[in-house]
């Protein structure tokens, strides 16, 4: 049997993140996952999933998921289709 120690354990500083942008108004809006969000705007996901991973799109993470605001992944797949020549496909 071990004898309790009675020494403070130091276990690190906790691990704090850089603060993520608020989706303001959105946030009481039914946030999307990047495959509902692709389903929704058909817009393929690792699309969605490339731009948030190069913040070019908004979104909200919580530890592995990403949460989206549908305007803001409507005004992505708008741009998407405007460069990409399919406006009003």
């Amino acid at each position: 049997m071990q004898a309790v120690s009675s020494e403070h354990k130091k276990f690190g500083q906790p691990v704090v993140s850089e603060p993520q942008p608020i989706l303001g108004e959105y946030v009481h809006d039914a946030l999307l996952t990047p495959t509902q969000a692709a389903a929704r705007f058909d817009v393929p996901e690792y699309l969605i999933r490339r731009a948030c991973a190069e913040s070019h799109l908004e979104h909200l993470r919580v530890v592995n998921a990403l949460w989206l605001a549908p305007a803001a992944v409507a005004a992505f797949a708008e741009s998407w289709r405007t460069q990409k020549g399919r406006k009003n496909e």
